[in-house]
């Protein structure tokens, strides 16, 4: 699975002279931040022309930027009604995390399993102990030869990866900041297990981590 960035073609650029894929991400992660926050509130109707307006930026890349928050059911978007913010909660995010645990405890087999040695640099993108799951629950699973598994934990990412930041987490009620050094000392062992092929051993912390994670809402409620 390549993880550099695609590198735009000419004629991908902006007006304002910035490529159009790294407009287009840069107002995913803006709008997912804001969803997240409760900045665009659940059921709260949207224009596309407003949310371009705010961000100024032209349509496209809102319209681009829409289709992978649809598909992580953060959104939806309405013919005539516009951008809707889904009734999400933080059950929902959990349920990612149990559903990618029972993925690792009992996962499928392909054909051939993968070969694919891990590396940390794979983890520089990420913030949080959500992101650093995601990128090594995922290797698991090529590792595993569970590929479609894998595929599906990694577009999980960029939300589990942003719902465990201070400031999203806090917006949620929850207090991500306690607690925290034990959970990166459990990503710091998996990485290790990960680094020498110890598929069980890596497998153990990853899913000791996912319970962390998805026990931290209801142990550690933030005062606000």
């Amino acid at each position: 699975m390549d993880r550099a960035p695609s590198r735009p073609g000419r004629g991908e650029d902006d007006p304002n002279g910035i490529r159009r894929s790294l407009l287009r991400d840069a107002v995913f992660a803006r709008l997912l931040d804001d969803v997240l926050r409760g900045v665009y509130r659940r059921g709260q109707r949207v224009r596309l022309d407003d949310i371009a307006d705010d961000m100024r930026v032209s349509r496209t890349p809102v319209r681009e930027a829409l289709v992978p928050l649809e598909a992580l059911r953060l959104v939806t978007v309405q013919r005539y009604v516009g951008v809707v913010i889904m009734h999400w909660t933080v059950e929902h995010m959990t349920e990612r995390l149990r559903i990618a645990r029972t993925m690792i405890t009992d996962p499928s087999t392909g054909p051939t399993a993968g070969d694919e040695r891990f590396t940390t640099a794979w983890l520089r993108e990420c913030s949080t102990e959500g992101g650093a799951f995601v990128e090594l629950g995922a290797w698991w699973l090529r590792r595993h030869g569970a590929a479609v598994s894998a595929d599906w934990l990694s577009s999980q990412r960029a939300v589990l990866d942003a719902f465990y930041k201070d400031d999203v987490a806090i917006a949620n009620g929850i207090d991500a900041a306690v607690d925290r050094r034990a959970r990166m000392r459990l990503v710091e062992r998996a990485v290790r297990a990960a680094e020498a092929d110890a598929l069980d051993e890596c497998a153990a912390v990853l899913v000791e981590l996912a319970s962390a994670l998805i026990t931290l809402p209801d142990r550690f409620r933030s005062a606000a």
